[in-house]
Parts: structure tokens; sequence; C-alpha cells
């Protein structure tokens, strides 16, 4: 008969907090992905409705925060910052969610312009030449998250 083993209490809830952060941060990000595919599928349409385009790109700038809190509880706790420090996907991951960060500030701005013309005016429909900016921003940030992933799937496997 084999012996019982026993996972030391300290390190079973540190992998279980972690566990718990890991699962959040995926699911933040499927949620990331979702709000950012649903203002692109709005912004290609010929009249977006400009209230649900804001809830959504308010959602998405809620969910990058989640994101980072999440994320900085990743690397306090489980493998600790020793292993993000030296990590070069990590900081190509960091790097690019900030770029899609600083993207994704023009078509936030234009949303906001458009959710206040719309109530000073309703029916108003954004002009076609910002409605062409926002969608191009939001395909590039979509498109950027296949490098963020991808150095996501590296950065947990380094070194290789």
């Amino acid at each position: 008969m084999l012996a019982a083993y026993t996972v030391p209490t300290s390190f079973a809830k540190a992998a279980m907090h972690d566990l718990v952060l890991a699962i959040l941060h995926h699911l933040l990000f499927l949620g990331l992905i979702v709000m950012l595919a649903s203002e692109l599928a709005l912004l290609r349409t010929a009249e977006p409705p400009v209230k649900r385009l804001a809830g959504l790109d308010a959602g998405y700038g809620v969910t990058a925060m989640l994101i980072v809190l999440v994320g900085v509880g990743r690397v306090m706790g489980g493998k600790g910052w020793a292993f993000y420090e030296a990590n070069p996907f990590f900081w190509a991951k960091i790097a690019t969610f900030a770029l899609i960060g600083l993207i994704s500030i023009q078509p936030t701005l234009a949303i906001l312009k458009w959710r206040k013309a719309e109530r000073a005016a309703p029916g108003y429909v954004p002009p076609q030449a910002e409605l062409t900016a926002a969608r191009r921003a939001v395909g590039l940030e979509i498109l950027l998250l296949v490098p963020l992933l991808a150095f996501a799937a590296a950065m947990a496997r380094w070194p290789f």
C-alpha cells in the first residue's frame, strides 16, 4: 500500500491562489477578446449603435485594468518576480499589451465624442471617416492579440 502524500499547507495555499488567479486572468482575456470583436462588428455597420459601443468600450477598459491587477497578483505570487524580471517574453507581452492600450485611446475618444453627439442629437450617425479610423484601430488591437498570446505561452515555458 502506498503511503499518503501530504502537500505542505503553505505550498497548497500558494498553488491554489496562483491557480485561481491564472483562471481569472484567462477568463478576463477571453472577455477582452469578445468585447473587441463585438466592437469591430458594430463598427462595420452603416449606423453603429453608439450607446452599445460606449458600453462595450467601457467594459473593455475595465477588463484591461482588471487584467493588469490580476497579472500583478500573479507576478507577486506564483513564480515570483525573479522569474518574470529575467523573462524576455514577459517584457514582450507587457510591451504589446501597452501598445494595444495606446492604440485603444483613439477609438475610445471617438466613441465618447459620438456618445456626446448622440445625446445632443438623437439618431446621430458618426462620420464614415471616423468610423473607418476607429475600425482600423480596433482591428489592429485584435491583430496584436496574436503575438501577445504567443508571448504569454512562451513566457510560461521559458527558459526553453
